[in-house]
């Protein structure tokens, strides 16, 4: 796989916390250091934490800021989200990360975006899903789940497992549909028992699939 073969290519990784959405994304960029692992995301949801809070210092009269503005839903980086949230938060985001795209496709710069705000079903159709693979990283199993992710913050995930792994079966279930009517655009890899080499061939395979 080479820069001529990628092209414009743009790799949407999602997911749940602990599945290994980073990790993949630079094992893929050590292989093909062509990618370029886009984190201004990130950037988007801070800066509409910050449109709320300048609401909050501009407006004393609450009723005044209901009637006025529009609060924009953004939780913080302690809560876990639901599946109906992190849906939200990437409509909320579409426009701006249709810009990242079309900018990284005008100049020719194969890109990664990775996040639990990235949301198949949300994102399918953005830039006509043109030279864009979506791959979801999924668990299948709520104990290997609370273990990946006990590992990272136990305080943090203990109470909140189940509602952790209802998400990743609804992004996992969601992306399915997806799968099923687009196999060239959308793919599930299950993770539970993966090793990284294991999982990044996988991820791979389905990248390099309209090569073959």
């Amino acid at each position: 796989m080479n820069k001529a073969n990628l092209g414009e290519l743009i790799v949407f990784i999602s997911g749940v916390p602990a599945t290994g959405k980073t990790t993949i994304s630079y094992e893929l960029l050590k292989r093909y250091n062509i990618f370029r692992i886009i984190q201004e995301t990130d950037l988007i949801r801070e800066i509409l934490r910050g449109y709320n809070e300048y609401i909050d210092y501009k407006m004393n009269n609450k009723d005044i800021i209901n009637k006025i503005y529009e609060r924009i839903y953004i939780p913080d980086h302690t809560k876990i989200f639901n599946y109906d949230e992190i849906k939200e938060q990437c409509l909320i985001m579409k426009p701006s990360i249709e810009k990242i795209i079309k900018r990284q496709q005008r100049k020719r710069i194969p890109s990664i975006i990775n996040g639990v705000h990235i949301v198949p079903e949300i994102l399918n159709g953005i830039v006509k899903n043109n030279n864009i693979k979506f791959i979801n990283l999924y668990i299948n199993n709520k104990d290997v789940l609370y273990f990946r992710q006990s590992m990272r913050n136990e305080q943090k995930y203990m109470s909140y497992i189940d509602l952790s792994f209802e998400t990743n079966c609804r992004l996992y279930n969601s992306t399915v549909l997806l799968q099923n009517k687009y196999p060239n655009i959308f793919f599930n890899i299950d993770v539970t028992y993966l090793d990284i080499n294991q999982s990044i061939e996988k991820a791979i395979s389905f990248i390099t699939l309209d090569e073959t």
